[in-house]
C-alpha cells in the first residue's frame, strides 16, 4: 500500500495547488470560479482522507474520518452548480442552493444507524471494505453522482442548442470539454455500481474499485482544472443579445430531419408544436423569406463574417430574429449554426477546387470562408462531406485533367 499512499498524498497536494491557482487567478465567471475551486478542494480532501484511512490498515479509523467519507456526496451538487453557473447568465449563489444538502440526509441516517451496530466502530479499514454496509454506501454515492451528472449533461446540451440557434461560431463557448468530462463521470460511476454489485455477490474484491476510484478522481481533478482555467467568458454582450433574441423566439427543442420537418402555420402555438410562439408567418411568407435568405447567402455571402449571428443576419433581411429563426428551423431542418457553416463548407469546397486554392494553407482557407479556427473547419467539413479538406483537395487535383 506504500505506492498507493504516495499517489494519494501527491494527488491531494496537487489538487490543493490547483485549487489555490483557480482562486488566485482572475476568472471570466467569478461565481463559476468559486464553485470550481470548491469542487477541486473537496476532491483533493477526498484523496487526503483516503490517504489517512488506508494509513490505519488493520487498525480502526476514527468516526470523524468515516463521516468525512460520507460528506463526499456534496461534490456532485458542487459540479452541477458549476455547470449552471457557466450556462446560466442569471445564476447566483443564494439560499436556494442549500436545498442540495438533502443528499446528506441518507448519509447521516446511515452513520447514526451504523454506530449502533455492535462492533462496527471497531472494524479496521481493511475489514470495512468487505462490509455490505460500506458497499451500499458506495453505491449510493455513485448513484447521486450519476444523477447529478445526467442533470448537468441536460443543461450542457440545452446550452449548446441555444448557441447553435443564435451564433455561427461557438467553439470557445460550447463547453464541449465539460460535456465530455460529465459523460466520463457518469460512465465511471456506472462502472463503480457494477463493481459494487459484483462485490455484494463476492465475485470481486475491493482492489479494482480502489484503483478505479483513484484513477477517476485524479482524471477529474486535472481535466476540470485545466479546462476551467482555459475557459473564456461565455456571456459577452454580443452573445447575450443574440441569445435574448432566441429566447424571445421559442423554446429550445431538437430539430427534425429536413425531409420530415413540418410546416408551421400562424395558428400553431407552443402547446401545439412545442416550437414557436404565434408569429403570424404562413407558408407563403415562410417560402418567401427562405428564398430571400438563399439569395442573400449566394449574393452577399454574409457567412464569411466569423462574428455573424442571428440578429445581424435578420437585420440584413429586414426581419425580426424570431421570424428568421422559425424559417431556418422549419425549412433547413437544422439550426442557424448548421446553416451558416454549411454555406462556409460549400465556399471552402469551391476554393479548394480552384487554382487559387491549390497552394494555400488550410488555416488561411478556414479563416477566409468564415471559420474561427482550423479545427472547427476540419470537423464541419468532414461532417458534411465525409472527408477532410486535404483529402478533398487531393482527390479533385487527381481528377483534374492535365
Amino acid at each position: 500500500m506504500s505506492v498507493l499512499h504516495e499517489i494519494l498524498l501527491a494527488g491531494s497536494a496537487q489538487g490543493a495547488l490547483l485549487c489555490a491557482a483557480i482562486l488566485s487567478l482572475p476568472s471570466a465567471a467569478p461565481v463559476a470560479g468559486r464553485l470550481l475551486a470548491l469542487f477541486m478542494g473537496m476532491e483533493s480532501l477526498h484523496l487526503f482522507f483516503l490517504y489517512l484511512a488506508y494509513s490505519y490498515g488493520i487498525d480502526s479509523p476514527p468516526l470523524p474520518i468515516r463521516m468525512l467519507f460520507g460528506m463526499r456526496v456534496l461534490d456532485a451538487p458542487a459540479l452541477y452548480l458549476y455547470v449552471r453557473a457557466l450556462t446560466d447568465d442569471s445564476f447566483r449563489l443564494d439560499t436556494k442552493c442549500l436545498r442540495h444538502f438533502w443528499i446528506l440526509a441518507p448519509v447521516i441516517g446511515w452513520l447514526v444507524y451504523m454506530q449502533r451496530v455492535p462492533g462496527w466502530l471497531q472494524l479496521s479499514t481493511n475489514d470495512l471494505q468487505y462490509e455490505n454496509s460500506t458497499i451500499f454506501w458506495s453505491m449510493y454515492h455513485s448513484l447521486v453522482f450519476a444523477a447529478y451528472g445526467v442533470f448537468a449533461l441536460r443543461r450542457l446540451n440545452r446550452h449548446l442548442r441555444r448557441l447553435e440557434q443564435a451564433l455561427s461560431s461557438i467553439e470557445s463557448l460550447s463547453l464541449r470539454w465539460l460535456r465530455r468530462l460529465v459523460v466520463f463521470i457518469i460512465a465511471a460511476d456506472l462502472v463503480h455500481i457494477v463493481f459494487d454489485v459484483l462485490r455484494l455477490q463476492h465475485l470481486l474484491g475491493p482492489e479494482p474499485k480502489i484503483v478505479l476510484n483513484l484513477v477517476a478522481t485524479l482524471a477529474i481533478i486535472y481535466w476540470l482544472a485545466f479546462g476551467g482555467l482555459r475557459q473564456q467568458a461565455i456571456f459577452t454582450e454580443p452573445v447575450r443579445s443574440a441569445l435574448a433574441a432566441i429566447d424571445r423566439a421559442a423554446p429550445i427543442v431538437e430539430f427534425p430531419a429536413p425531409e420530415t420537418a413540418p410546416a408551421t402555420t400562424a395558428a400553431e402555438t407552443p402547446s401545439e408544436t412545442g416550437k414557436y410562439i404565434k408569429s403570424g408567418l404562413h407558408d407563403e411568407r415562410i417560402t418567401e423569406i427562405w428564398e430571400r435568405l438563399q439569395h442573400l447567402l449566394a449574393a452577399e455571402r454574409p457567412h464569411l463574417d466569423p462574428t455573424l449571428d442571428l440578429p445581424k443576419l435578420a437585420r440584413q433581411l429586414g426581419l425580426r430574429p424570431q421570424e428568421l429563426s422559425q424559417v431556418i428551423n422549419t425549412r433547413s431542418g437544422g439550426s442557424f449554426y448548421e446553416l451558416i457553416n454549411r454555406s462556409r463548407v460549400e465556399e471552402a469546397k469551391a476554393l479548394l477546387q480552384s487554382t487559387d486554392g491549390r497552394g494555400r494553407k488550410m488555416l488561411d482557407i478556414a479563416l477566409s470562408v468564415g471559420f474561427s479556427s482550423q479545427s472547427t473547419f476540419y470537423n464541419q467539413f468532414k461532417k458534411l462531406t465525409g472527408t477532410t479538406p486535404t483529402s478533398f483537395r487531393e482527390e479533385r487535383a487527381e481528377a483534374r485533367p492535365a
